[in-house]
């Protein structure tokens, strides 16, 4: 049985995603069944694909639902998800156009596909509709927990695969501790966690808490998965530096595209701690397949236009995008940055030989001048928030709309009770 958790336990943004919406709703009776009538508001950004969140206050958290489209009649999945203040309702609005809206009747019933989180052989794996999607390795010897395979809508992975198998044909063999998707920093109170060379500090796995509220540890439903843990920061020594937890949110999306949610919250447990300035770092990290470097015959461009490493690296932005062809087909990931972290809009450490992060810290490296200081001290007992959603998906930039899909994270469609 789920039970809600009191608000003080729960560090990762309290029970859901931070998504602006009002939330207003009735109970109605259909066939004895308990359903609800919500309108979703588009706002002033055209939605597609754009999950959305709702109180789910009066619905049972056993039970499964499906969202019926009152004007077409279509349905969709919704899952119920626990949380700290109460439970949540969660489904993916199909299509939208800005200034309109579209009501919803949800009621019970069931969906095939959705998300599978369960251990497997490698860590914990993530299967969307039957497939694998990703599994995040997380045992020692790992050095970082990391996402590895990372396997796009065509089916093929989207991060290289070195050095987890070394002998691919055409990989680039550079930088080893790039480990396809990542959590890192090159200099955390005097422990390096970012490099793999001698003296390198860890990221040691403590434990997995439960995703949202207190179900169990994973969340798997029809919507969207999840996983969280807490990791300790520890030098060569294994003297512990600072903890993080971090929770990846993972949603399926009709057109085979997916969202990856990070959420990752460090907090200083071991006396101060300090994240010093360097490059050498990324709170999210992603190593793409080498076919798509920017230096051959991929694309990397940010939120304000920027395109290649030289107009990119170092630079502020609440966006960066990075496409390329795997196998023939181009294939992208975007990476937003929430209001809500540390030092928005991020620097992006970005790079044409594929590799691209979120890096709040380098500044003297990024304005090339020493009398700059991007450190930071977090205080005994500190908080240190940070927020992104990586968006897997097909076709270059444009095509995918990534510039307006990062209005369905930031400013979400608004729910209210129909009238």
């Amino acid at each position: 049985m789920c039970r809600v958790l009191p608000a003080a336990q729960c560090i990762i943004t309290r029970d859901r995603p931070e998504f602006a919406f009002t939330i207003a709703i009735k109970k109605e009776k259909d066939e004895g069944m308990a359903s609800k009538q919500l309108t979703v508001h588009a706002g002033n950004h055209d939605r597609n694909e754009c999950p959305v969140w709702a109180a789910a206050d009066g619905l049972d958290a056993a039970a499964s639902y499906v969202a019926r489209d009152d004007e077409t009649g279509a349905e969709v999945p919704a899952q119920i998800v626990p949380g700290c203040s109460g439970a949540h309702l969660v489904w993916v609005v199909p299509a939208l156009a800005a200034g309109t809206s579209r009501t919803y009747t949800v009621q019970e019933g069931s969906a095939p596909g959705g998300v599978t989180v369960s251990e497997g052989e490698h860590g914990v794996d993530v299967h969307m509709n039957g497939a694998l999607f990703t599994t995040y390795r997380y045992a020692q010897p790992v050095v970082k927990p990391y996402l590895y395979p990372v396997i796009g809508p065509t089916g093929e992975g989207m991060t290289r695969n070195y050095p987890m198998i070394p002998d691919v044909p055409g990989e680039k063999h550079d930088h080893p501790h790039h480990k396809s998707i990542y959590v890192s920093h090159g200099e955390v109170s005097g422990a390096d966690v970012w490099s793999e060379v001698e003296g390198h500090g860890y990221q040691r796995h403590v434990e997995f808490l439960p995703a949202y509220g207190d179900c169990g540890e994973h969340v798997s439903g029809p919507v969207l998965g999840a996983i969280r843990s807490t990791n300790n920061w520890v030098g060569s020594d294994e003297q512990k530096v600072v903890e993080d937890e971090r929770r990846f949110t993972f949603y399926p999306l009709p057109s085979s595209a997916r969202l990856i949610d990070v959420e990752v919250t460090f907090r200083a447990t071991a006396g101060p701690a300090h994240f010093g300035d360097t490059k050498e770092g990324g709170i999210i990290s992603l190593r793409v397949a080498t076919s798509m470097d920017a230096s051959d015959d991929g694309r990397m461009e940010n939120a304000i236009g920027g395109i290649g490493e030289a107009e990119c690296w170092g630079k502020r932005a609440q966006w960066l995008a990075y496409t390329g062809p795997v196998k023939g087909e181009t294939l992208g990931f975007a990476v937003y940055d929430h209001p809500s972290s540390f030092r928005h809009p991020t620097y992006w450490h970005a790079r044409n030989y594929g590799l691209f992060t979120a890096n709040p810290f380098g500044l003297h490296d990024f304005y090339a001048n020493p009398g700059v200081d991007g450190s930071h001290v977090l205080p005994e007992g500190g908080l240190l928030r940070f927020k992104y959603r990586i968006y897997v998906h097909a076709g270059d930039t444009a095509t995918a709309q990534v510039a307006q899909r990062y209005h369905d994270y930031i400013t979400p469609p608004e729910v209210s009770v129909a009238e």
